[in-house]
């Protein structure tokens, strides 16, 4: 993290909290980062350090990840709710939204339930299927994911990264100490709360009127949106735009991270003021 990035608590309802970090004080255009099932807020750490000089960067930690708080069965599990009290907490005036996966799940719900409480979304390989890949069904169920997690739990952050880089050699280096640690932080309760199932992504897509990116990358490299779904979500969409990055599959900016950079930069300079 950057010596002049700020680090801080927000606490929603019921009492839970939220950790962020923070590039700016306010002084620009915001934007807030949500991240996938697993990582953290700081898994965003290399997209903010390239678009801090033009944006104020909010990278937030989901409840029962990273720093923020552990799960509590007693209180509610509403993602797309805690992201509305963080931009509330954080008097953010219309922020611009990035998620990826589970992140984008929550930041496409939010922009349906809340369309003036936001400028622009980007999803990054939101969990949209229309059931015409091998995609359509979790390769893992959530509670092997959950015990895989556990497992994980037992390796040290060097062990996680070089595992990781070993199965992921195209990876973006700079991103696996950040990706590690999440692994270790995350709330192994969090699994028996999630679900896969994101609803009817067509509703969520035609509630949504603020200029919206979905990025993808290639299917057989284990990417969830299909051009198909992608031209249809075009349709529903009421300023929607279609981006596909090969040689990326679900985790699109740890593979192919110039041209994802590329891509959104594009799409910030048209869509949002600086």
């Amino acid at each position: 993290m950057r010596n002049e990035w700020s680090q801080g608590t927000v606490t929603v309802r019921e009492g839970i909290e939220l950790f962020y970090t923070r590039t700016g004080h306010g002084e620009k255009p915001a934007l807030v980062l949500a991240h996938g099932l697993t990582d953290s807020g700081l898994c965003w750490h290399q997209l903010a350090e390239d678009l801090e000089s033009n944006y104020d960067i909010i990278m937030y930690d989901a409840y029962g990840h990273g720093k923020s708080s552990r799960v509590d069965p007693g209180k509610r599990f509403d993602l797309v709710a805690d992201l509305n009290d963080l931009i509330d907490g954080l008097n953010l005036n219309r922020p611009g939204i990035i998620g990826h996966s589970m992140g984008a799940a929550t930041a496409a719900a939010f922009a349906a339930h809340y369309p003036n409480k936001l400028a622009l979304l980007v999803l990054e390989d939101p969990p949209w299927t229309d059931g015409s890949n091998d995609q359509k069904k979790p390769t893992r169920s959530l509670q092997e994911w959950k015990q895989q997690n556990i497992a994980a739990k037992k390796k040290t952050l060097k062990e996680l990264q070089n595992l990781k880089q070993r199965e992921s050699p195209n990876w973006e280096e700079t991103i696996l100490p950040d990706w590690a640690q999440a692994k270790l932080d995350v709330d192994p309760v969090f699994f028996d709360h999630i679900s896969f199932d994101p609803g009817s992504w067509e509703d969520v897509a035609s509630k949504i009127t603020a200029p919206t990116l979905i990025i993808t990358g290639d299917n057989a490299l284990g990417a969830i949106v299909t051009p198909k779904l992608g031209v249809k979500a075009i349709q529903l969409l009421d300023q929607g735009e279609f981006g596909h990055i090969s040689a990326a599959g679900h985790c699109i900016r740890y593979e192919q991270y110039q041209p994802y950079l590329t891509m959104i930069q594009v799409f910030l300079k048209r869509n949002m003021a600086q």
